[in-house]
């Protein structure tokens, strides 16, 4: 082997194993901000719920709210991404259509605080529920900087969900954006 091709593969390992410590400092940074100290009980999610705010925002807005399922699933029915979850855990599969419109299914488990969500059968994000007021949870992935989502049970009008937004201490600062036209 030539030593440039040596050099260039240690220099690859190092910078690469970098990157994944600051991800991994950076993922713990999050979940210590978002923790409330209260566990989140998954089947909670269950139904319909009403994707209405981001954090930071997304570059469009939908004509119309997205609705997403969740439902309660074993892990034998999580096909592929079965192979992350332990045996026997309880799992809540969420589905959805993405900007794509094409439909996606993410899946949630874990018994503490911070949960797993696995994507794409092998991405699995760090994931913290916070049950905020009567029919609204805020969803936080610590694996993606800490992006955010505010589910509703019900559809708000424009001046609810901002009353709702502004209230959201922890949320303080960050700018975000309603995901879809809201009634006045």
């Amino acid at each position: 082997m030539s030593r440039w091709f040596y050099w260039f593969f240690v220099t690859f390992i190092i910078v690469a194993s970098e990157m994944t410590c600051a991800f991994t400092i950076e993922e713990e940074k999050c979940i210590d901000y978002y923790k409330t100290g209260e566990e989140f009980d998954l089947n909670e999610l269950v139904g319909d719920w009403f994707v209405v705010y981001y954090w930071p925002p997304l570059h469009r807005q939908k004509d119309r709210c997205e609705v997403i399922k969740f439902s309660r699933i074993t892990s034998s029915g999580m096909g592929c991404a079965s192979s992350n979850v332990p045996p026997g855990s309880s799992v809540i599969k969420s589905t959805y259509k993405n900007s794509a419109y094409k439909v996606r299914d993410v899946f949630y488990y874990g018994t503490e605080e911070v949960r797993q969500q696995i994507r794409d059968c092998n991405r699995v994000s760090k994931y913290i529920f916070v049950d905020l007021f009567d029919g609204y949870v805020m969803g936080i992935n610590c694996s993606s900087g800490g992006r955010g989502v505010l589910l509703a049970k019900t559809l708000p009008t424009n001046e609810d969900l901002q009353s709702v937004v502004e209230d959201i201490s922890v949320m303080t600062g960050r700018f975000g954006s309603p995901d879809c036209v809201l009634a006045r």
